[in-house]
C-alpha cells in the first residue's frame, strides 16, 4: 500500500470517529422531532430515535418519555429520560452548551414529575443546569421556557411561583422572536401552552384560550392547546 493510499485510509478512519463522537444537531430533524410530538405520534418519535445522537436523540428521547408517560408507561419513561441524561452529559457531545444545559434541566425537571421522591436530588442538579444555559447565554428563549415550567410546576414551599412562571414565559416568548439558532429551535408553540396555563393558574381563563389558540396558530397540528381549548371553552 503506497503512501498516498494510506493517508488516504488515515483521513477517513479519522473522519469516521469524528462523525462518532460529534454530532451535530440539525433543524430538519428538530422540526420532525417537535412534529411528532405535537401530533403525539409514537411510531413516529421511536423511528427517528432509531438513527439520532447527540442533542437530537436527548430531545426525542425526551419527547418519547412524555409520550409514555401520558400512556401511563413510567418506567419506560424513566428509561428514555436515561438515555436523555446520558446524551447530553456526553463529554464528546459537540453541541451549544447553553442548550445541552436547558434540556438537560428540563430532563431533570420532568423526572421529578414522574417520581416526586426525587425532588431534593434532581431539584439541584436542574436547577444547576438551568443557571449555567441562562449564564452562558440569556437570551437562550428555550432556558427562559424551562425556567418558567419549573417555576410553575414547583410547590410554592420549595421556590415555585406562578409569577415568576409567567415572568419567565413572558421572556421566553420575547426571545422566541428573534431565534436564529439553527439545530436547536423548538419550544415556541409550546411556551405559549405553558403560558396559558400559567394564566389558568392565575384564573384568567380568557388569556389562557388566547394563549394556547396562539399555540394553535404557530402549529395547527398541536394537540395539547386544541385540548386545552375545548376543556375551558366559555
Amino acid at each position: 500500500m503506497n503512501l498516498i493510499t494510506k493517508n488516504f485510509y488515515a483521513l477517513f478512519a479519522a473522519a469516521i470517529t469524528f462523525n462518532t463522537n460529534y454530532v451535530f444537531a440539525e433543524q430538519s430533524t428538530i422540526d420532525s422531532i417537535e412534529l411528532a410530538s405535537q401530533q403525539h405520534n409514537l411510531s413516529e418519535l421511536t423511528e427517528i430515535a432509531k438513527n439520532a445522537a447527540g442533542y437530537d436523540a436527548a430531545l426525542v428521547n425526551y419527547r418519547l418519555a412524555i409520550a409514555h408517560n401520558i400512556m401511563g408507561e413510567t418506567e419506560k419513561a424513566l428509561a428514555l429520560l436515561d438515555i436523555a441524561q446520558t446524551a447530553l452529559l456526553d463529554d464528546k457531545l459537540d453541541a451549544d452548551k447553553s442548550e445541552a444545559n436547558a434540556l438537560l434541566a428540563q430532563v431533570y425537571g420532568y423526572r421529578i414529575s414522574i417520581k416526586p421522591i426525587t425532588g431534593f436530588y434532581y431539584g439541584i442538579k436542574s436547577n444547576n443546569a438551568l443557571n449555567n444555559a441562562v449564564q452562558i447565554d440569556k437570551s437562550n428563549p428555550r432556558a427562559h421556557l424551562v425556567k418558567g415550567i419549573i417555576a410553575l410546576n414547583t410547590p410554592s414551599m420549595f421556590g415555585g411561583s406562578k409569577q415568576q412562571a409567567l415572568s419567565s414565559l413572558n421572556e421566553s416568548l420575547i426571545r422566541y422572536q428573534n431565534d436564529n439558532n439553527d439545530g436547536y429551535k423548538w419550544g415556541q408553540a409550546e411556551a405559549y401552552v405553558w403560558r396559558g396555563l400559567t394564566y389558568l393558574a392565575l384564573n384568567d381563563v380568557q388569556k389562557a384560550v388566547q394563549d394556547w389558540q396562539t399555540s394553535l396558530d404557530l402549529a395547527p397540528n398541536y394537540t395539547w392547546p386544541k385540548i386545552l381549548i375545548n376543556k375551558n371553552k366559555q
